[in-house]
């Protein structure tokens, strides 16, 4: 085995064994990033594919610049903090009870998402006049499915998904609320679930995840592990129905892996982790053109209208220098694309600050408002070493969302005192 995945593997395992002790945050920005890159970068060294290829120095220096911008960010919000009490994360859920959030308000905001999510739904069956589960090539329709605007409200799903599900835990004595808040759940993820999509159902559980770990005893390590076991599952599990056992095969041998065909079911997961790295290292070594924030604020552009026009007229490749078909380059190229080594240097800090100083806003003030937007941040760096999430127009619009809902419905004071 390569050193430097040695090394990554007792980094993930080491961090993982801390995650049984007491009073420690599971789910604080340090710890999440460390244990998601050592494990890539871990996996990725392993070599199991014909289609990666040793990196050059200059691909280690950007990638490793990129991950530690991000970790001295969030290193440097922990020192201004280190020495300021903070409210203990066992005591909030000791008196979480007390919290008061506005039920009704709560339900009825989401009953009106949910209302608005299927018009848009319907408005874009009626449009394409399919639904991509039900066509002969699911995994080719699902690609270019929606149109845009209705398409937009369409991806709400995960907060529906967030919004109905804490509606039902908290709605333990109102069972109308309880009931319809779990048909809300149920049409929306099934609903989604047709459209071959897996990314938003797991965003909005994730989201719950995480609200159910700051609020509750419920989220223990043991059941943290089955909790993850089940997202795992979910992503696999939707994969197996837009594919099929021959087509597991075919990715087997067009992924040209080294170990045996009896394990071409680990194929999709293994590429699915170790292509971004490699697309990513592969990538900065031929980009000659900066694109001076075409990438980064990409939802800016898409929502102005200037984003296809832009890349026409600048001849911009989406998905450059790729050797396969997987087409993904961690959340790190973009800035790298945009700005250069200066981008991965500069803007991953600012994203560590960003996200650590919301995260010890959450610990020095907790309420429903700020453990669902350090909730959102939590997993854009869950999945930092997949894809460019904060870009996104559908994410930036959920984020909008999410955060002046649980602003509207927060009726309580924040616990700001340690307990």
């Amino acid at each position: 085995m390569p050193i430097i995945s040695i090394i990554s593997f007792i980094i993930f395992f080491v961090l993982i064994y801390t995650l049984t002790f007491r009073d420690t945050d599971v789910l604080s920005p340090g710890r999440i990033v460390l244990i998601v890159w050592s494990l890539a970068i871990g996996l990725t060294n392993l070599k199991l594919s014909y289609l990666q290829t040793e990196w050059t120095f200059y691909s280690w220096y950007i990638l490793l610049l990129s991950v530690f911008s991000l970790l001295i960010g969030i290193f440097v919000v922990y020192v201004i903090n280190v020495n300021k009490p903070l409210v203990s994360i066992n005591s909030y859920r000791s008196i979480f009870s007390n919290e008061n959030i506005n039920r009704n308000k709560l339900f009825y905001i989401t009953i009106l998402l949910f209302v608005v999510y299927l018009i848009s739904y319907l408005v874009s069956y009626l449009v394409t006049g399919v639904i991509p589960l039900f066509t002969l090539r699911p995994d080719l329709v699902r690609t270019t499915w929606g149109i845009f605007g209705f398409g937009l409200f369409i991806q709400t799903s995960p907060t529906i998904i967030y919004f109905s599900l804490i509606s039902f835990y908290l709605n333990k004595e109102k069972k109308t609320y309880r009931y319809f808040s779990l048909f809300i759940f149920l049409s929306t993820f099934i609903t989604y679930f047709f459209l071959l999509q897996r990314f938003n159902l797991i965003f909005g559980i994730i989201l719950f995840g995480i609200f159910l770990y700051y609020n509750t005893n419920i989220l223990n390590f043991k059941r943290v592990i089955i909790f993850s076991l089940i997202i795992i599952a979910l992503l696999y599990g939707i994969s197996e129905v837009r594919t099929s056992k021959w087509v597991v095969n075919l990715l087997y041998y067009i992924s040209k892996m080294k170990y045996s065909v009896k394990y071409a079911i680990f194929t999709e997961p293994y590429m699915y982790v170790v292509m971004n790295l490699e697309n990513f290292a592969r990538a900065v070594t031929k980009v000659e053109h900066f694109t001076f924030g075409y990438f980064t604020f990409d939802f800016i552009m898409a929502l102005s209208g200037l984003k296809h026009w832009i890349a026409e007229y600048a001849s911009i490749d989406n998905l450059p220098f790729l050797n396969s078909g997987f087409n993904t380059y961690s959340m790190f190229f973009y800035y790298y694309r945009d700005f250069g080594p200066v981008g991965v240097g500069i803007i991953p800090f600012i994203i560590g600050y960003g996200i650590s100083s919301i995260y010890y806003r959450m610990r020095n003030n907790f309420n429903f408002n700020s453990i669902s937007l350090y909730g959102l941040f939590a997993f854009v760096l869950m999945f930092s070493f997949f894809i460019p999430i904060l870009s996104w127009l559908n994410f930036v619009f959920n984020l909008l969302i999410i955060y002046f809902v649980t602003k509207a419905v927060n009726d309580s004071k924040s616990i700001k005192l340690k307990l």
